[in-house]
């Protein structure tokens, strides 16, 4: 009888770290669920910013002065700058991105190089 009442418990014992285990899994998916919606919220963040500048660098250039771009909008000047530096940072970024590499040596890109021998090369 003792052998009954030892798998009784072991049993029970696995039930209830899987039960465990179940719960904190939940938990885990959850968090995932959270996390994604977090990043998703920041992706949009950035993209609207990005917005934002790119949309007070046009009226900036049509002539609009900084100080009435912050008045005009309810923005601070502080704002209104950073928005604008932000845009032409990205742009610069983005610019930088599609550049070709001018550090890439010639013969990464396929070029001949000279050689010892003046230019020669050995066929």
């Amino acid at each position: 009888m003792a052998a009954t009442k030892t798998d009784s418990r072991s049993q029970t014992a696995r039930a209830r770290a899987r039960q465990a285990i179940a719960t904190e899994l939940e938990r885990a998916r959850k968090r995932e669920s959270k996390l994604v919606a977090v990043f998703s919220a920041i992706d949009a963040r950035a993209d609207a910013e990005a917005a934002l500048g790119e949309a007070l660098i046009v009226l900036k250039d049509l002539g609009v002065a900084q100080s009435d771009l912050a008045e005009m909008t309810g923005l601070s000047a502080r704002e209104v700058g950073a928005a604008i530096r932000a845009a032409k940072d990205r742009a610069d970024g983005e610019a930088a991105e599609t550049t070709p590499d001018s550090s890439i040596d010639g013969d990464a890109r396929g070029e001949d190089s000279q050689s010892d021998n003046n230019g020669a090369h050995d066929h």
